[in-house]
């Protein structure tokens, strides 16, 4: 008996060895790893913070081309150095000269030092020789002046095409530099929590647990130093006495033993657990990620099962996200994954990526689609509130079942949704399309004429037609309103309402509003003849659109007093402060805005007195009834009211009957357009309708 008390005392105090020892292992293998991350958030940071001013058309214009010191001190330092509080900003010539240094604190940081530096210099050589067309930086650590450094290094170079750079002129450099030194590693180590975390330049303590920090040829620089926490070491010197104390009841100790061995392999498989969910859900929603969804549907597949894929777009969010800010993007996205929750009733709903989502429904699940569908646009149409805003959303939903799927399986599923989604997104929005085959071939043609219109812009192939607009007082010509135009060279006409969603989708759209503003001055800039050209949403929220806009009227000499742009209501929407600094930029430049299709969006009177417009442009539909119904008559008559109230001049569009010219006309309305004084021509056709003595004296 005693034997085998002894032996299984013995097994007890291996088992308890063991135990303890496998925890302190994983308590310091997690603490190291957890570390390793934070230095490597450290390089990202300033990766990601110097990336977006280094890869931008103004700063080649304002560092490469001509270093302007005061440019870099307002848009670089004033954010990166001042608010951020990056301790040291330089440019280098191309000789690694530097003509701009930034340092918070000049007299414990030698700039001359930054500069001179081996690494910093063997990383600006290496960002030299990167492509200019992607994204040439690097992050790393140094050492400089005893010091430990954390620098990021990105050439110079253009965001778009409409700045260059000659390719044998060697890129200008920016270097972003902060000093890594206690104090910053308490701020590291709020979310760690280590114990005595500290940074040694000199030789680590064999005691304590260490991480190098090596530069970018992996030589050591310093390390990290801290104290693990021993957690199966703190168990063992708690139980010890109670085990010893207890030595003849051993069989009593080994079940004390065996309890606390068990919880430590549960806080174990508890480390794991949560380590795989962070693996496989997003960390903004917490939703399952990609990754999940696509093992969700393959282990569906491979039981047999057919389930039904849900794949969804945000209609609005990068407008949104651009125009309130990023933040706010988060809080839209996390308020529209809980929305999808609830509409779902405990389906697989995850975030895709992005602004998409996606929800999976079991085979005996897919009949209820088409409902949940209708309850997830219902419940994104409902305003976000975000802050001081209200922001309104959509959403379009592509659903396609899990039906003869083939080899390809879960991509193909996703594909199938996918092109789905798109095919809603190209039907207007805000709704919901099943996959057929058939859309595969509309897929497939929007793609290629994706492509087609990339290659007309870029070989002037769109034209522009002008619609002629009447002076009410006198009937004759006063104005234009240019139209673009795109024959393809296999589908013929394309319709503007089919490729000008393209354009917008695919970031065309401003190369598309560019090119018709030019063609549009240059071709009436020889008459007297006022001119009107459309902005699109998108080309609207744009921060070139002012610099575009001047470069055209400069380039082509057309007077700016003659130049009208119009506007829909919806861009009222989004931010009116916003709009109302844009449109006052507009109009310094001499220009007029006008409201088109008024009537038909939702802006406010507020918003019209705010936004100070020249003209307003009563839609269509409240001119065709002219003549036909009394109180279309009162709805010109209130417009006109109220346009005058704004003082601004109206314009009624589509007038295509003698009648309806005559009933605008006598309600106020200054000047008309429609198929009634004439269709859309184009600018050879349009001089032949000009009265030659009007061509340069048209009222």
């Amino acid at each position: 008996m005693v034997v085998l008390l002894l032996a299984c005392f013995g097994a007890v105090l291996v088992v308890l060895a063991v135990t303890t020892r496998a925890q302190d292992d994983l308590q310091a293998a997690q603490e190291t790893q957890a570390l390793q991350n934070a230095v490597q958030s450290l390089k990202h940071n300033i990766r990601h913070d110097l990336q977006d001013y280094a890869k931008w058309d103004d700063a080649v214009r304002h560092i490469s081309k001509n270093l302007d010191a005061d440019w870099v001190d307002d848009n670089v330092v004033a954010y990166l150095g001042r608010q951020q509080g990056y301790e040291q900003i330089l440019v280098l010539d191309a000789r690694n000269r530097a003509i701009f240094e930034f340092a918070r604190n000049p007299a414990e940081v030698s700039e001359a030092k930054i500069v001179s530096d081996p690494e910093l210099l063997r990383s600006a050589k290496r960002v030299r020789n990167m492509p200019r067309t992607g994204s040439p930086i690097e992050a790393g650590f140094s050492r400089v002046n005893g010091k430990l450094i954390n620098y990021a290094v990105a050439a110079v170079v253009p965001l778009t095409s409409k700045v260059t750079i000659p390719a044998n002129l060697p890129s200008h450099i920016l270097i972003l530099a902060d000093t890594v030194d206690n104090g910053k590693l308490a701020h590291l180590n709020e979310n760690l929590r280590l114990s005595d975390l500290r940074l040694t330049l000199g030789h680590p303590n064999a005691a304590l647990r260490s991480l190098a920090l090596t530069d970018t040829d992996g030589s050591v620089l310093g390390w990290l130093q801290w104290t693990p926490r021993r957690p199966g070491t703190d168990l063992l010197r708690r139980v010890a006495p109670i085990i010893i104390g207890l030595a003849i009841c051993s069989v009593l100790a080994a079940l004390l033993i065996l309890q606390n061995g068990l919880r430590a392999v549960e806080a174990v498989r508890q480390s794991e657990l949560r380590a795989r969910h962070h693996a496989d859900h997003d960390a903004l929603t917490g939703l399952p990620n990609r990754r999940a969804l696509l093992s969700r549907i393959s282990a569906q597949l491979a039981l047999g099962d057919d389930p039904t894929l849900l794949f969804m777009d945000m209609d609005g969010f990068k407008d949104a996200n651009d125009v309130y800010g990023h933040a706010a993007g988060d809080l839209l996205l996390k308020e529209a994954a809980a929305r999808l929750l609830l509409c779902t009733q405990g389906a697989f709903v995850a975030r895709a990526g992005g602004d998409e989502f996606a929800v999976l429904l079991s085979g005996d699940k897919s009949h209820e689609a088409d409902t949940i569908c209708e309850r997830i646009i219902d419940a994104v149409r409902l305003p976000f509130s975000i802050g001081h805003y209200t922001v309104t959303l959509g959403i379009s939903i592509g659903c396609a079942r899990g039906e003869m799927l083939g080899a390809e399986g879960q991509d193909e599923l996703i594909r199938r949704a996918d092109v789905a989604m798109y095919c809603a997104k190209n039907d207007g929005k805000n709704c919901k399309r099943i996959y057929a085959p058939a859309l595969d071939e509309g897929h497939l043609l929007r793609m290629k004429l994706e492509s087609d219109l990339r290659a007309a812009i870029e070989r002037d192939e769109l034209y522009v037609h002008f619609q002629p607009i009447v002076s009410a007082a006198h009937n004759i010509m006063v104005g234009v309103e240019a139209l673009v135009r795109w024959r393809h060279p296999e589908h013929g006409d394309v319709p503007p309402d089919v490729f000008i969603p393209i354009a917008e989708l695919s970031g065309l759209i401003n190369a598309v509003g560019k090119h018709v503003l030019r063609h549009a001055c240059l071709s009436v800039r020889e008459t007297a003849l006022e001119l009107a050209v459309n902005i699109s949403p998108v080309q609207f929220w744009d921060r070139n659109l002012l610099d575009d806009v001047r470069d055209v009227l400069q380039e082509t000499g057309f007077p700016p007093e003659r130049l009208e742009l119009e506007i829909t209501e919806s861009l009222l929407l989004r931010r009116p402060d916003k709009a109302a600094e844009v449109i006052s930029g507009l109009r310094s430049l001499g220009i007029r805005i006008a409201l088109d299709d008024f009537g038909t969006g939702y802006a406010s009177i507020g918003y019209l007195q705010r936004l100070k417009l020249d003209r307003i442009k009563i839609d269509k539909a409240f001119v065709a009834p002219l003549g036909n119904e009394e109180r279309a008559c009162e709805m010109i008559l209130s417009i006109v009211a109220l346009a005058n109230a704004f003082d601004a001049q109206v314009t009624a569009e589509g007038v295509e009957t003698e009648s309806q010219a005559q009933i605008a006309k006598v309600a106020g309305c200054s000047r008309m357009q429609g198929w009634y004084f004439g269709k859309p021509v184009a600018a050879g056709k349009l001089m032949t309708l000009l009265d030659p003595r009007l061509i340069s004296n048209v009222a």
